[in-house]
């Protein structure tokens, strides 16, 4: 199965002014938004920008202090090697980055990252970075489904507001993960001149909204541009709702792990699509749905605020800090939560098993001898694609 490393493969040759942008490139940009850029990529909006090959060579240079403590998950290793294999291609060494944001408050649970990248003066790309490894960023998540808005939400649309009257031309916005949510919520935001200057919007497995929210008029003036893809067996773009269509995917990821970007088929320059959902992703969702309609919106905020209670509790600060140790204490701690009613508390059992799901455990070469492999390579080689 091919995926965005072949596509990088077959028409990394291909400058955008000869092939155009396309969903692929879409999903490429918004996984590279997850990597830390700072002191790499200016944060200012004022003409200040970097090539994707300079700053992607910055990066290498400093790689020890930039790998994240989430380096055990399959998703967040391989986004050096993307930066890098990107890097070298004629399609992507010249795109500019700027205004790169990054924000987290463990306290109030808020997480927020986006950045720019130019493809040319008169077309840009906002990415907005998807739920990392904290658990603030997760509980953040969790949160939307009793609020109106989170503060990533707002953080979005006075972010994207700024970009679209800094800069000249016309935007995509997109993003993976929460970021999917962060780039249609700030869409959608957007008062009707701004909104004109948006030509598409990419949700890629991002969860999605209460249903107040996609009867909003500014959401409604934007849905046709509005592009959502999720996998097969989608867990978190099928939470909340999407007044959208959406399109399936094929992945080879089992499970959950299907929500990770490297998993996609690729072909030629768009995604191998699918029917639908799996019977399992269908049955999953529809029971996660029923049991959320049955809860008031103050449940629901005392079930995850009992959730993310007992995680940091633990010591955790991080998804990736948990372990079976943590797992046998987390449970534990359940049973002190006299208030939830047993069903909620079986709920909560299950979900935080969810967090110490042992599909996400190390592979087994290490990122620094991945990347010595592909420096190795030099130049990369071109195949004859679509």
């Amino acid at each position: 199965m091919q995926n965005v490393f072949d596509y990088l493969e077959w028409r990394g040759d291909l400058p955008f002014a000869r092939d155009e942008f396309n969903e692929v490139d879409n999903l490429i940009i918004s996984v590279l938004a997850y990597l830390n850029f700072e002191g790499i990529v200016p944060q200012d909006i004022e003409g200040e920008s970097i090539s994707l090959g300079v700053a992607a060579d910055l990066y290498m240079k400093s790689l020890e202090q930039r790998i994240p403590k989430n380096i055990n998950n399959p998703f967040f290793r391989d986004m050096p090697k993307l930066l890098l294999k990107a890097a070298l291609t004629n399609r992507y060494k010249n795109i500019e980055l700027s205004g790169y944001v990054d924000q987290i408050d463990y306290e109030k649970s808020n997480q927020f990252s986006a950045m720019v990248f130019s493809i040319n003066p008169s077309e840009h790309f906002i990415a907005f970075r998807g739920t990392d490894d904290t658990l603030a960023g997760w509980k953040e998540d969790f949160q939307m489904s009793f609020r109106d808005e989170v503060k990533a939400q707002r953080d979005a649309v006075s972010y994207v507001k700024g970009i679209l009257t800094g800069y000249q031309g016309e935007f995509y916005l997109g993003g993976h993960s929460k970021g999917g949510n962060l780039a249609v919520y700030g869409a959608a935001a957007m008062p009707n001149d701004l909104q004109e200057r948006i030509i598409g919007v990419y949700n890629n497995d991002g969860p999605g909204f209460l249903a107040h929210v996609i009867e909003r008029e500014g959401y409604q003036r934007i849905i046709d541009r509005i592009h959502t893809f999720i996998p097969k067996s989608s867990v978190v773009g099928m939470l909340l709702e999407h007044g959208e269509e959406y399109i399936t995917v094929n992945s080879n990821g089992m499970g959950f792990m299907q929500h990770n970007a490297f998993f996609w088929e690729v072909k030629g320059n768009h995604f191998a699509y699918e029917k639908g959902l799996t019977k399992g992703s269908k049955n999953f969702n529809k029971t996660v749905r029923l049991w959320l309609n049955q809860l008031s919106m103050g449940q629901r905020e005392e079930f995850v605020d009992a959730l993310f209670d007992i995680l940091q509790a633990t010591g955790a600060m991080t998804v990736s800090d948990l372990s079976r140790r943590n797992l046998s204490l987390a449970n534990d701690m359940i049973k002190s939560y006299k208030t939830l009613d047993p069903l909620a508390q079986a709920n909560l059992k299950k979900v935080i098993q969810i967090f110490f799901d042992k599909t996400q455990k190390v592979w087994i070469s290490s990122l620094e001898k991945d990347v010595a492999s592909l420096l190795g390579h030099g130049s990369h080689k071109k195949k004859s694609g679509n």
